[in-house]
C-alpha cells in the first residue's frame, strides 16, 4: 500500500504514522514465519534489507487497513479480502500489498544510498530523537502486537531512520522545484448549487426506490417553478421552500476532473449570477457563482500545485536513480510474512484493556 499525500507532508506523516496509536491484535491464530529477523529479504548493491525490517513495515502498513478491510469483507460476505483477487490481475490482495510495500522499501533504500550526492546526513539530535521514538513505540504497544510485528528496538530504529532520511532527501531532491504559481493557474471560483436527483430516493425504510415516469414529470414541473423563483429569490430560500439543499464549493475553470457539464455551466456565469436549469439524464442543477476569486480555496490550490510539482520531481528523480540498480527481492522469504493475524490501532489516549486478542 502506498500512502499518497502531497509533497513534504506525505513523507513527514509517514514517519509519524509508524508511532501513531496503540497496536493490538484483534485475531490471533498462531505464528507464521520460520524466517529469522536477520535473514536478507532484499538487496540493493551492497545494502542488505533484513526480513525483520520488511516484516515490520509490511505488517504495520497492514495494520492501518485491517479494520477497514474487515468491514469490506463483512459487506461482501467473505472471510477475508487478503486471499482474494480484487483487481482481476491474477494476484491476491495480500501479494499485491506486499509487493507495493517492498517497492516503498526500495524507494527508501534508494534515497538512503544517495544521501552523499545531495549533501544529506542525520544530525546527532535527529538520531537521539529516533532512539527516543523507538523506545516510546515499544513501550506503548501490547506484547502480542510487538511479537507479531517482530518489533525490536533495533528494527524500529532502522525503520524510523529510513523514514527520516526519506523526508530529508525529499526536501533536498525538490529544492529546485519552481514554487511560483500564477494567480490564473491557482484561481478557484466559489460556487453554490442545488441538485435535483431524477433517479430515485430513499423511502421511509431507507431503501432506494427509483422514480416513476410520472414522478419525474412532476419533479420537472416543480423545477420550472423553481427556475422562475430564482429570478427574484435567493437560492437558499428557493431550496428551502422545495426541500432541497444548497451545496457550496470551489472549482478551477480548467478542472478536467470535474463534471464537464458543471464546468460549462459555471464558466458561463459571472460573479453573483445564477444559471437557468442545467439538465442531465440523472439530475437537474442550478448554479451560482459566489466569488470569482475564492481567496482561501485559491491559496490552498496554489499549495497543492506546488506539492504536486515537488512530488512529481521527486518520483522522477527516484525512478532515474533506480535504473538498473539491481534491486532484488527474495520472493520465498516475502511469502513467509504471514497475514493470518489482524490488528486494530487505537488512539494513544484510548484505553485498550482487554482488547489484546480475541
Amino acid at each position: 500500500m502506498r500512502l499518497v499525500l502531497g509533497g513534504n507532508m506525505k513523507l513527514r506523516r509517514l514517519a509519524a504514522l509508524v508511532l501513531a496509536g496503540v497496536l493490538c491484535l484483534t485475531t490471533l491464530v498462531g505464528c507464521g514465519s520460520g524466517a529469522k529477523a536477520s535473514d536478507t529479504i532484499a538487496t540493493l548493491g551492497n545494502e542488505k534489507v533484513s526480513f525483520g525490517v520488511a516484516n515490520f513495515i509490511i505488517k504495520y502498513q497492514k495494520a492501518s487497513v485491517d479494520d477497514m478491510y474487515a468491514t469490506y469483507a463483512t459487506m461482501y460476505g467473505v472471510d477475508s479480502l487478503w486471499s482474494m483477487d480484487m483487481t482481476g490481475s491474477g494476484s491476491t490482495t495480500e501479494a499485491q500489498f506486499k509487493a507495493e510495500t517492498m517497492n516503498m522499501l526500495h524507494e527508501m533504500y534508494t534515497v538512503k544510498a544517495h544521501m552523499v550526492d545531495y549533501g544529506v546526513e542525520l544530525t546527532e539530535e535527529e538520531k537521539a530523537e529516533i532512539t527516543k521514538a523507538a523506545k516510546a513505540f515499544l513501550a506503548a504497544n501490547t506484547k502480542e502486537a510487538l511479537e507479531e510485528l517482530g518489533a525490536t528496538e533495533e528494527i524500529v530504529t532502522e525503520v524510523l531512520t529510513l523514514y527520516t532520511i526519506q523526508a530529508k532527501m525529499f526536501e533536498a531532491m525538490t529544492a529546485d522545484v519552481d514554487t511560483v504559481v500564477s494567480d490564473e493557474e491557482a484561481n478557484m471560483r466559489g460556487f453554490s448549487m442545488i441538485e435535483i436527483d431524477l433517479t430515485g430516493h430513499n423511502d421511509e425504510n431507507s431503501q432506494w426506490v427509483e422514480y416513476t415516469e410520472e414522478e419525474i414529470a412532476a419533479i420537472k414541473n416543480k423545477v420550472l417553478g423553481m427556475e422562475l423563483d430564482l429570478k427574484v429569490k435567493s437560492m437558499e430560500d428557493v431550496a428551502k421552500e422545495n426541500n432541497y439543499e444548497v451545496v457550496s464549493d470551489a472549482y478551477h475553470r480548467e478542472d478536467k476532473a470535474m463534471n464537464a457539464t458543471w464546468i460549462t455551466a459555471l464558466n458561463a456565469l459571472a460573479e453573483g449570477e445564477v444559471s437557468d436549469r442545467v439538465e442531465t439524464d440523472s439530475a437537474i442543477y442550478f448554479f451560482r457563482i459566489d466569488k470569482d476569486v475564492d481567496e482561501a480555496a485559491t491559496e490552498q490550490n496554489r499549495q497543492t500545485i506546488i506539492a504536486e510539482r515537488e512530488y512529481t520531481a521527486y518520483e522522477e528523480a527516484v525512478k532515474k536513480l533506480q535504473e538498473n540498480d539491481g534491486w532484488k527481492v527474495e520472493t520465498k522469504l516475502l511469502n513467509e510474512i504471514d497475514f493470518r493475524n489482524s490488528f486494530t490501532i487505537y488512539p494513544e489516549t484510548e484505553s485498550v484493556e482487554g482488547t489484546e486478542s480475541k
